[in-house]
Protein backbone atom coordinates (compact mmCIF):
# COMPACT_ATOMS: atom_id res chain seq x y z
CA UNK A 1 0.00 0.00 0.00
CA UNK A 2 1.33 3.59 -0.97
CA UNK A 3 1.05 6.70 1.17
CA UNK A 4 -0.30 8.15 -2.01
CA UNK A 5 -3.43 8.34 -3.26
CA UNK A 6 -4.36 5.35 -6.12
CA UNK A 7 -1.37 3.18 -4.67
CA UNK A 8 1.20 5.85 -5.48
CA UNK A 9 0.39 6.84 -8.97
CA UNK A 10 -0.72 10.53 -9.88
CA UNK A 11 -3.65 10.93 -11.14
CA UNK A 12 -4.68 13.90 -13.34
CA UNK A 13 -2.15 16.05 -15.22
CA UNK A 14 -3.17 18.51 -12.95
CA UNK A 15 -1.10 16.72 -9.97
CA UNK A 16 2.25 16.86 -12.34
CA UNK A 17 5.05 19.29 -11.33
CA UNK A 18 7.67 20.88 -13.13
CA UNK A 19 11.15 19.31 -12.83
CA UNK A 20 12.47 22.53 -10.81
CA UNK A 21 10.15 21.56 -7.93
CA UNK A 22 8.98 24.83 -7.50
CA UNK A 23 5.27 24.02 -8.06
CA UNK A 24 3.97 21.72 -5.68
CA UNK A 25 0.22 20.34 -6.56
CA UNK A 26 -2.45 19.57 -3.61
CA UNK A 27 -2.45 16.05 -3.71
CA UNK A 28 -5.56 13.80 -2.91
CA UNK A 29 -6.40 12.62 0.54
CA UNK A 30 -4.06 10.37 1.34
CA UNK A 31 -5.45 6.66 2.35
CA UNK A 32 -6.32 6.28 5.58
CA UNK A 33 -6.14 2.56 6.01
CA UNK A 34 -3.69 0.65 7.83
CA UNK A 35 -1.82 -1.85 5.75
CA UNK A 36 -2.00 -5.79 6.53
CA UNK A 37 1.92 -5.66 7.48
CA UNK A 38 1.16 -2.63 10.06
CA UNK A 39 -1.29 -4.90 11.47
CA UNK A 40 0.38 -7.78 11.68
CA UNK A 41 3.86 -5.72 13.49
CA UNK A 42 1.82 -5.45 16.37
CA UNK A 43 3.08 -8.49 17.79
CA UNK A 44 6.45 -7.35 19.06
CA UNK A 45 9.77 -9.21 20.04
CA UNK A 46 10.73 -8.29 23.13
CA UNK A 47 14.67 -9.06 24.60
CA UNK A 48 14.45 -9.07 28.01
CA UNK A 49 13.55 -5.28 28.23
CA UNK A 50 10.18 -3.86 28.90
CA UNK A 51 8.07 -1.70 26.41
CA UNK A 52 7.88 1.15 27.69
CA UNK A 53 12.20 1.27 28.99
CA UNK A 54 14.54 3.83 28.13
CA UNK A 55 17.67 2.26 26.78
CA UNK A 56 20.55 3.56 24.87
CA UNK A 57 20.79 2.94 21.22
CA UNK A 58 23.40 1.10 19.16
CA UNK A 59 23.26 4.03 16.92
CA UNK A 60 23.81 6.30 20.47
CA UNK A 61 21.40 8.46 22.41
CA UNK A 62 18.60 7.68 24.38
CA UNK A 63 15.57 6.00 22.59
CA UNK A 64 12.17 5.47 23.94
CA UNK A 65 12.22 1.81 23.39
CA UNK A 66 14.36 -0.81 24.00
CA UNK A 67 17.13 -1.84 21.25
CA UNK A 68 15.91 -5.54 21.22
CA UNK A 69 11.92 -5.10 19.69
CA UNK A 70 10.75 -6.01 16.33
CA UNK A 71 10.53 -2.45 15.00
CA UNK A 72 6.72 -2.32 13.35
CA UNK A 73 6.27 -2.41 9.69
CA UNK A 74 4.74 0.32 8.28
CA UNK A 75 3.97 1.35 4.62
CA UNK A 76 6.52 1.07 1.57
CA UNK A 77 4.98 4.73 0.79
CA UNK A 78 5.65 6.58 -3.01
CA UNK A 79 8.25 6.28 -5.55
CA UNK A 80 10.44 3.37 -4.14
CA UNK A 81 12.76 2.73 -7.08
CA UNK A 82 15.66 -0.50 -6.87
CA UNK A 83 17.86 2.19 -7.28
CA UNK A 84 21.13 -0.33 -5.92
CA UNK A 85 23.16 2.10 -6.10
CA UNK A 86 25.34 1.74 -2.93
CA UNK A 87 26.64 5.41 -1.99
CA UNK A 88 27.06 7.05 1.31
CA UNK A 89 26.73 10.86 -0.11
CA UNK A 90 23.04 11.00 -1.51
CA UNK A 91 22.71 14.51 -1.79
CA UNK A 92 23.60 15.70 -5.26
CA UNK A 93 22.93 19.17 -5.89
CA UNK A 94 19.39 19.27 -3.95
CA UNK A 95 19.91 22.16 -1.33
CA UNK A 96 18.88 21.97 2.40
CA UNK A 97 19.62 21.66 6.19
CA UNK A 98 22.63 18.83 6.51
CA UNK A 99 21.48 16.28 7.52
CA UNK A 100 24.01 13.52 8.80
CA UNK A 101 21.90 9.97 9.31
CA UNK A 102 22.93 6.84 11.16
CA UNK A 103 20.59 3.87 11.30
CA UNK A 104 21.79 0.91 13.32
CA UNK A 105 20.38 -2.38 12.51
CA UNK A 106 19.81 -5.10 15.66
CA UNK A 107 18.05 -8.56 15.60
CA UNK A 108 15.50 -8.31 17.58
CA UNK A 109 15.69 -11.81 18.87
CA UNK A 110 19.36 -11.76 19.86
CA UNK A 111 19.79 -7.74 19.84
CA UNK A 112 22.97 -8.46 18.15
CA UNK A 113 24.08 -5.99 15.41
CA UNK A 114 23.90 -7.30 12.20
CA UNK A 115 26.36 -6.59 9.87
CA UNK A 116 26.30 -6.10 6.30
CA UNK A 117 22.32 -5.13 6.24
CA UNK A 118 21.94 -3.15 3.22
CA UNK A 119 19.55 -0.11 4.48
CA UNK A 120 18.02 1.52 1.49
CA UNK A 121 16.50 5.19 1.85
CA UNK A 122 14.82 7.36 0.34
CA UNK A 123 12.87 10.75 0.45
CA UNK A 124 11.63 13.61 -0.95
CA UNK A 125 13.58 17.00 -1.18
CA UNK A 126 12.97 20.43 0.49
CA UNK A 127 10.50 21.24 -1.71
CA UNK A 128 8.52 17.58 -1.16
CA UNK A 129 9.54 16.27 -4.76
CA UNK A 130 10.75 13.04 -5.39
CA UNK A 131 13.52 11.47 -7.85
CA UNK A 132 12.81 9.46 -10.79
CA UNK A 133 9.89 9.79 -11.27
CA UNK A 134 8.31 11.58 -14.11
CA UNK A 135 5.17 12.24 -12.22
CA UNK A 136 7.38 14.72 -10.46
CA UNK A 137 8.82 15.79 -13.24
CA UNK A 138 12.36 14.25 -12.52
CA UNK A 139 12.27 11.46 -14.55
CA UNK A 140 15.94 10.37 -14.82
CA UNK A 141 16.58 12.18 -11.45
CA UNK A 142 18.68 9.94 -8.48
CA UNK A 143 18.92 12.62 -5.72
CA UNK A 144 18.16 11.95 -1.92
CA UNK A 145 17.97 7.62 -3.00
CA UNK A 146 21.51 5.12 -2.09
CA UNK A 147 22.22 2.36 0.21
CA UNK A 148 24.72 1.46 2.99
CA UNK A 149 25.84 -2.09 4.39
CA UNK A 150 26.19 -1.91 7.79
CA UNK A 151 29.53 -2.27 9.48
CA UNK A 152 30.79 -4.67 12.62
CA UNK A 153 28.43 -2.18 14.51
CA UNK A 154 25.18 -2.69 12.38
CA UNK A 155 25.25 0.81 11.84
CA UNK A 156 25.20 2.62 8.22
CA UNK A 157 25.84 6.42 7.84
CA UNK A 158 24.28 8.64 4.86
CA UNK A 159 25.37 12.28 4.14
CA UNK A 160 21.76 13.92 3.04
CA UNK A 161 19.31 16.53 3.78
CA UNK A 162 16.34 17.47 6.17
CA UNK A 163 13.47 16.00 4.10
CA UNK A 164 10.52 18.88 2.91
CA UNK A 165 6.98 17.63 3.26
CA UNK A 166 3.95 17.62 0.80
CA UNK A 167 0.40 17.94 1.18
CA UNK A 168 -0.94 15.07 3.92
CA UNK A 169 2.10 14.14 5.23
CA UNK A 170 4.55 14.73 8.01
CA UNK A 171 8.44 14.90 7.51
CA UNK A 172 9.89 11.46 6.91
CA UNK A 173 12.32 9.20 5.42
CA UNK A 174 11.64 5.89 3.75
CA UNK A 175 13.74 2.66 4.76
CA UNK A 176 14.22 -1.06 3.73
CA UNK A 177 16.20 -2.96 5.11
CA UNK A 178 17.93 -5.77 2.96
CA UNK A 179 19.45 -9.52 4.53
CA UNK A 180 21.76 -11.65 2.04
CA UNK A 181 22.74 -10.27 -0.83
CA UNK A 182 25.64 -8.74 -2.40
CA UNK A 183 27.63 -5.87 -3.20
CA UNK A 184 29.65 -5.42 -6.36
CA UNK A 185 30.88 -2.41 -8.75
CA UNK A 186 29.11 -0.17 -6.73
CA UNK A 187 25.81 -1.90 -6.47
CA UNK A 188 23.57 -4.32 -4.03
CA UNK A 189 21.69 -7.19 -5.64
CA UNK A 190 19.94 -10.03 -4.25
CA UNK A 191 18.66 -10.73 -0.45
CA UNK A 192 15.86 -10.51 0.85
CA UNK A 193 13.90 -7.70 2.33
CA UNK A 194 13.58 -8.14 6.28
CA UNK A 195 12.26 -4.67 6.88
CA UNK A 196 10.21 -1.95 5.51
CA UNK A 197 9.25 1.12 7.00
CA UNK A 198 9.53 5.56 7.60
CA UNK A 199 12.05 7.39 10.06
CA UNK A 200 10.26 10.43 11.18
CA UNK A 201 11.57 13.60 12.67
CA UNK A 202 10.21 15.56 15.10
CA UNK A 203 7.63 18.63 15.24
CA UNK A 204 10.06 21.36 16.94
CA UNK A 205 12.51 20.79 13.78
CA UNK A 206 10.54 20.90 11.22
CA UNK A 207 9.29 24.27 12.37
CA UNK A 208 12.78 25.25 12.46
CA UNK A 209 13.91 23.83 9.40
CA UNK A 210 11.14 25.19 7.40
CA UNK A 211 11.54 28.59 8.62
CA UNK A 212 14.63 28.44 6.37
CA UNK A 213 15.69 28.51 2.68
CA UNK A 214 14.67 26.62 0.35
CA UNK A 215 11.94 25.24 2.65
CA UNK A 216 10.26 28.33 3.18
CA UNK A 217 9.22 28.09 -0.92
CA UNK A 218 7.71 25.37 -0.12
CA UNK A 219 3.55 25.81 -0.25
CA UNK A 220 2.68 22.86 1.76
CA UNK A 221 1.29 23.55 4.97
CA UNK A 222 3.54 21.96 7.94
CA UNK A 223 1.73 18.65 8.82
CA UNK A 224 2.57 17.57 12.48
CA UNK A 225 3.03 13.95 13.64
CA UNK A 226 0.02 13.11 15.00
CA UNK A 227 -2.04 14.33 11.75
CA UNK A 228 0.25 12.01 9.57
CA UNK A 229 -2.19 8.59 9.59
CA UNK A 230 0.94 6.51 9.18
CA UNK A 231 2.94 7.78 12.09
CA UNK A 232 -0.30 7.77 14.25
CA UNK A 233 -1.73 4.19 12.93
CA UNK A 234 1.24 2.58 12.26
CA UNK A 235 3.64 2.93 15.20
CA UNK A 236 5.94 5.89 13.67
CA UNK A 237 7.21 6.70 17.40
CA UNK A 238 8.82 3.27 17.17
CA UNK A 239 11.38 4.88 14.19
CA UNK A 240 11.71 8.15 15.49
CA UNK A 241 14.90 10.01 14.63
CA UNK A 242 16.98 11.17 17.72
CA UNK A 243 18.25 14.72 16.08
CA UNK A 244 20.71 16.92 17.44
CA UNK A 245 22.29 20.17 15.96
CA UNK A 246 25.81 20.43 14.58
CA UNK A 247 26.64 23.96 14.97
CA UNK A 248 25.61 27.56 16.22
CA UNK A 249 24.33 27.71 12.30
CA UNK A 250 21.65 25.15 11.69
CA UNK A 251 21.40 26.00 7.90
CA UNK A 252 25.07 25.58 7.36
CA UNK A 253 25.60 23.06 10.15
CA UNK A 254 22.56 21.23 10.17
CA UNK A 255 21.78 18.01 12.25
CA UNK A 256 23.12 14.52 13.16
CA UNK A 257 20.37 11.96 13.35
CA UNK A 258 19.96 8.48 14.88
CA UNK A 259 17.74 5.28 15.25
CA UNK A 260 18.04 1.71 15.37
CA UNK A 261 15.74 -0.98 13.66
CA UNK A 262 15.03 -3.71 15.04
CA UNK A 263 14.38 -6.95 12.46
CA UNK A 264 14.27 -10.49 12.23
CA UNK A 265 17.14 -11.84 9.74
CA UNK A 266 15.61 -14.57 8.92
CA UNK A 267 12.06 -13.29 8.12
CA UNK A 268 10.83 -11.49 4.74
CA UNK A 269 8.84 -8.15 5.55
CA UNK A 270 5.86 -7.88 3.46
Amino acid sequence: MSDRPNGGQEGSAGDRRASDGIQLPMRRREMMATSAGALASLALYACGAGEGDTTRSAAGGATSAPDCVLTPEQEEGPFYIDFAQVRQDIVEDRRGVPLALTVAVVDSNTCKPIRNAAVDVWHCDALGVYSGEPSEGSAGKTYLRGIQLTDGNGQAEFATIYPGQYPGRTTHIHVKVHIGGQRGNGTYSGGRVSHTGQLFTSDRHDAEVFALAPYNRNPAELTPRNADFIFRDQHGSSSELTLAPVGANLARDGFTAKVTLGVDPSASAA
